[in-house]
Order: structure tokens, then sequence, then C-alpha cells
């Protein structure tokens, strides 16, 4: 850090790296995005679908997640009334998908430091993760 730069709120709250951590730093945000990319269906995930892949989080977390990162338009919800009842998907949007490999940058920082915290997510002797499918 440079000792001549006194940084205020104001800077630090106009920061890039600030602007991030509100968005993805609160709790749980980063494995909602992970799950959205993950998922299979081109439609998206289902709450019921995302609820069920991060089980510990309550219903009531999840949606927050969900209401935040739509927000931010990182997520988007998508409502298909041509069924009975209406279904509805979460799926990121194009800026949601830029996320992805930051979260792969991510991951490999975990592995690289994480040392033995990391090995129960990678298994026996693998290079990625075998639930987050990195």
């Amino acid at each position: 850090m440079r000792s001549d730069v006194v940084r205020t709120r104001e800077s630090a709250e106009n920061c890039p790296i600030f602007l991030v951590t509100r968005i993805l730093g609160k709790r749980w945000a980063i494995l909602v995005l992970q799950e959205l990319l993950a998922s299979q269906n081109p439609q998206g995930a289902q709450f019921g679908e995302l609820h069920r892949a991060i089980s510990w989080v309550s219903p009531k977390v999840l949606t927050q997640r969900l209401r935040e990162l739509e927000r931010e338009g990182i997520v988007e919800r998508i409502v298909d009334v041509t069924m009975m009842p209406a279904r509805v998907h979460y799926a990121l949007t194009g800026k949601g998908q830029e996320f992805a490999p930051i979260l792969g940058h991510m991951q490999e920082w975990g592995i690289t430091y994480g040392g033995a915290k990391t090995a129960g997510c990678l298994g026996r002797g693998t290079s990625s993760c075998s639930e987050c499918l990195y």
C-alpha cells in the first residue's frame, strides 16, 4: 500500500474490488453462482434444484441471494407461463457467465494455498474438485 495515499470510506466504496465483495461476498452467493454455472439445463435451474444442491442454505437466504444477484444483473428470473402451474427458472446472464473463469482461478488459488483443507474436496489425487465441477 502506498504511504502517500490516504484512503477514505468514499474512495474505498468506489473501488472495483469493494464492488465485487459487496455483491459476491455475502454468504453463499458464490455457491449459488457455482450451481447455476454447473446447471445442465439451458433454461437454468429451478429453486428446488438449487436448494437440493446446497441444502444447508435456508430457503429464506437462498431467496435473498437470488434476488440480490438478480438486482445486480447477474442472475435472471425466467417465468415459464406455458406450464401449469407456471415454472420459475434462474439462469445466469451474460454478466454472470463471465464469472466462470474467475471461479476457476479461485479454485486454483484454493488448491494451491488450501493445503490439507482442500483434500476432502479434491478426493484421491485428482486436480479438480469433484463437487464443484471445476
